[in-house]
Parts: structure tokens; C-alpha cells; sequence
């Protein structure tokens, strides 16, 4: 206490680089309310982390690298991870994410090389650009029904994730979004997914299979590039938009179906490079046959 009254927040840099160098554990108590940008960034030698259900907000940065953190408690009234919070905790195996939580910041997981799961609840909006990108052993996501929009680059790099389920929440996938997934073998998107953005799952050489639901309009430029393992793919009626190189070296797509007549694919907004390299030969329409 202070003059008699609580000690509410936890200043910025407070415990940060040197200052907290000989720091491997942290309780925050109750009273605490606010973690400060840069807290307790780069204190190597903290393992453990336990924050206080009245904690709201986690400040920017406040464990970044934090490279020998494994074991992170978040109580139940933390509304906001802040941009780049746990970024470069490379020891950091497992996280829950309360109830509470509405909104994951820019790269707040960036580089969680050792991050297997994770669960994101439907109180969470928004997934922020970068939020997961690079984190390499991460093989579970569960996406909450509350998300509306998955940022640019949100889960690119995540080499081990085998397969990702969008709820139906989502309106947009952002450029780069599943990006570099190279296990990533199946795909399902949500019935209220508008636009999968530029690059969405450029160079997910593992997938195969990629239900498109039938609210998708625009399919961004290089959105599925480079998905070589991929064979057949079925294009909604609703697109009016195929962004130039958006199957640009899928070297196994010998099947195109479009749910529209061979009109409206005719419509559809998009240059020859779309296919470029791509093996098959024509989209089968439900009134006819398109030669490529």
C-alpha cells in the first residue's frame, strides 16, 4: 500500500531488462488492476506467471521475450492482451485465454516457438495482425464463435498446424492470414466469410482439401499460391472476384467446379494469371464446360 491505499498498477518498465534480471516468478495480487507496457520485458530468468483476477488490461510488451517463461495464469477479468505481450516467449508451451478477454493484440504470441494449443473464446472480436505468426509447434486452434476478422499474417508460419475450422462469425480472412502453413492439410471456412484475402494460404504445400462457403465474394490475389498438394477446389457462385495468380502454381489442381452458370463465371472479374501453372484444363459449371 501507498499512503494507506492499494497499489493499483504495475508502472511501465518497471522490472524490465536489468531491473528484473534476478526475477523467476511472478504473483500479481488482486488489488492490481493494470500491468504496464514493458513490465516485465526481456526478465530472462522468469518462468512462471500468475496474474490476479482484477487485473483488465495487460499492457504492450509486458513479458515480451521472456525466452525462459513457461507457465502463464491469466485471471478472469483481463479484457485486452496487448500488442506483443508474450512475444519472443519461446519456452511458453501452453496459454488459456479467459472468457473476459475481447481483443488479442498485434504479435501478442509472436514467436511462441513452444505454443502447441490454443483456445480462443467467443468473448474474443478480433485476432490482430501477427498475433500467432511463427509459432512453430502450434498443431491445435480453436477459433471462437465471436471472432469477425482474422488480421493479416495472424497464423502465418505456423509450420505445424495440421487443419483449421473459421466459425462462422468470420467476415474477413486477412492477407497472409494462414500463409506458409505448410502441414496445414485441410481447410473449412465459415458461411460469413465476404473476402480471403491476398496470400490467405499462399505456400500451404500440405493442403488438400478447402471448403469455400458460399458467402465468399473475393478471392484476394496469390490467396492459395503455391498449394501444390492441392487437387480440386469448388468456387462459389457468389464471386465476382478472383484476384490475378490466386491458384498460381497449384501443380496439382486437375478439377475446378464454379456453383454458378458458365455466364456469371464468364462475369467474374479476374486476369489469366489466376491459373497460372495449373494443370487443369476446365471449370465445370452446372450449365456447361469453360476450357481453359
Amino acid at each position: 500500500t501507498y499512503r494507506g491505499l492499494p497499489v493499483t498498477e504495475i508502472g511501465k518498465n518497471a522490472f524490465s531488462d536489468r531491473a528484473g534480471a534476478y526475477i523467476t516468478s511472478v504473483v500479481i495480487p488482486d488489488s492490481i488492476i493494470t500491468i504496464g507496457n514493458s513490465a516485465f520485458d526481456d526478465c530472462d530468468g522468469l518462468t512462471s506467471v500468475v496474474i490476479g483476477d482484477s487485473v483488465t488490461t495487460i499492457g504492450d510488451y509486458a513479458f515480451s521475450a521472456c525466452s525462459n517463461l513457461t507457465s502463464v495464469v491469466i485471471g478472469d477479468s483481463v479484457t485486452m492482451i496487448g500488442n506483443e505481450v508474450f512475444r519472443g516467449c519461446s519456452s511458453l508451451t501452453s496459454i488459456e485465454i479467459p472468457d473476459s478477454v475481447t481483443t488479442i493484440g498485434k504479435s501478442a504470441f509472436y514467436g511462441c516457438s513452444s505454443l502447441t494449443s490454443i483456445e480462443i473464446p467467443d468473448s474474443v472480436t478480433t485476432i490482430d495482425e501477427l498475433a500467432f505468426c511463427g509459432c512453430s509447434s502450434l498443431t491445435s486452434v480453436v477459433i471462437g464463435d465471436g471472432v469477425t476478422r482474422i488480421d493479416k499474417q495472424a497464423f502465418a508460419g505456423c509450420s505445424s498446424l495440421t487443419s483449421i475450422e473459421i466459425p462462422d462469425s468470420v467476415t474477413t480472412i486477412g492477407d497472409n492470414a494462414f500463409a506458409s502453413c505448410s502441414s496445414l492439410t485441410s481447410v473449412v471456412i465459415g458461411d460469413s466469410v465476404t473476402t480471403i484475402g491476398n496470400y490467405a494460404f499462399a505456400w500451404c504445400d500440405g493442403l488438400t482439401s478447402v471448403v469455400i462457403s458460399d458467402s465468399v465474394t473475393t478471392i484476394g490475389y496469390c490467396a492459395f499460391a503455391g498449394c501444390s498438394s492441392l487437387t480440386s477446389i469448388e468456387i462459389p457462385d457468389r464471386v465476382t472476384t478472383i484476384g490475378d495468380y490466386a491458384f498460381a502454381n497449384c501443380s496439382s489442381l486437375t478439377s475446378i467446379t464454379f456453383n454458378g452458370t458458365v455466364n456469371e463465371w464468364n462475369a467474374i472479374s479476374k486476369d489469366s494469371g489466376w491459373k497460372y501453372n495449373v494443370p487443369a484444363t476446365e471449370v465445370v459449371c452446372k450449365d456447361g464446360v469453360v476450357t481453359l
